[in-house]
């Protein structure tokens, strides 16, 4: 099956209508009239015959996500030939035809070739038409030295804008998990294990984040919401461990406690303009059940946080952690009243 890499993250890829063969060029998601007269479908015509080399004799690899190899290698200082080889063979044996395009387009590991580019660029799936007029013109154009061409410089239509949010959050995760890791060997048994937990808690906290799910871009900012409360949580856990975080009392923490509290009582009560829809958070998607499982996770984070500070020979003070992660919760609620 062609069409663009479409990261584990986020996995709403749609099937109806995939038996049937795609044309060429894929206009099957477009929505809007074209002629055949237009550049860029004169371009895909050009091309037709132009697909990337198969594999001859060699015996591709069947098992494999072409995708993450490609932006593997991408996160790399330096990958090399044969390295890019066996993308190439994972894309031909999967028919991706986002990752051949790129590998084409850019000279990874084959001659660099424009008009290859050009023709996998025609056959990507659930491409909106703007997406195709961009993508097409700017392979046909010299690019500036250096410069790096990959299938999210054009994306216009929701469906890639949350295949892209998945591939950027899976790069930011990588480094993320390697930062966290050395952090980690780093520490006695006894805090290595309560990091375990927290990471978990992390976790979970961060996959129930709120998020408005209205509109095309929806899938995207959920995706980027998650990467958002993972790149905090790890962006704090090292202030914590080199005592950066301010300074904080008792006193200052009864205080955002009491403003927390106070947010999620007006939440999860229905204001009269809601009494349509008593579930809902204003005009959002968000429900009360939505912001209530948040508020339970967001409370075993917070306490995990805390007991992994138990183990600590040094740090952030409990206080200081304790408001440091209300303020963000806070935030995080404040925000959700908006839609109100």
């Amino acid at each position: 099956m062609s069409g663009p890499f479409h990261r584990m993250l986020f996995s709403t890829v749609l099937l109806a209508g995939l038996a049937q063969a795609a044309p060429y060029p894929n206009t099957a998601n477009f929505g809007v009239p074209f002629s055949q007269d237009e550049s860029w479908y004169r371009q895909c015509m050009r091309v037709e015959g132009r697909s990337a080399p198969s594999l001859g004799s060699q015996a591709p690899a069947q098992r494999c996500n072409a995708g993450d190899l490609y932006y593997d290698m991408r996160s790399q200082a330096a990958a090399s030939a044969a390295q890019w080889r066996q993308v190439r063979a994972c894309a031909l044996a999967q028919e991706d035809d986002a990752v051949l395009m790129m590998l084409y387009a850019n000279g990874f590991g084959v001659q660099q070739d424009a008009d290859i580019a050009i023709h996998h660029a025609c056959k990507l799936e659930f491409i909106a038409k703007a997406e195709m007029e961009s993508r097409i013109a700017r392979l046909s154009s010299p690019r500036p030295a250096g410069a790096v061409f990959d299938q999210c410089d054009d994306i216009t239509s929701g469906h890639m804008g949350a295949v892209c949010a998945g591939i950027r959050a899976g790069q930011a995760e990588r480094i993320r998990k390697a930062r966290l890791d050395r952090h980690a060997a780093a520490l006695a048994p006894s805090a290595r294990r309560a990091l375990i937990q927290l990471r978990a808690a992390a976790d979970r906290y961060a996959a129930a984040a709120e998020t408005n799910m209205e509109g095309t871009a929806a899938p995207g900012r959920a995706i980027a919401r998650q990467a958002k409360l993972q790149e905090q949580f790890a962006q704090t856990l090292v202030k914590v461990l080199d005592n950066g975080l301010p300074a904080a009392s008792s006193r200052d923490l009864a205080r955002v406690d009491k403003e927390l509290n106070a947010v999620y009582r007006s939440l999860m009560s229905p204001a009269p303009s809601e009494a349509g829809r008593p579930e809902r958070v204003g005009g959002s998607t968000i429900t009360r059940t939505d912001v209530r499982q948040a508020e339970r996770r967001w409370i075993a984070y917070r306490d995990a946080f805390l007991a992994f500070r138990a183990r600590l020979p040094s740090g952030a003070s409990r206080e200081a952690i304790a408001v440091e992660l209300t303020g963000q919760r806070l935030g995080e609620l404040n925000t959700i009243m908006r839609y109100r």
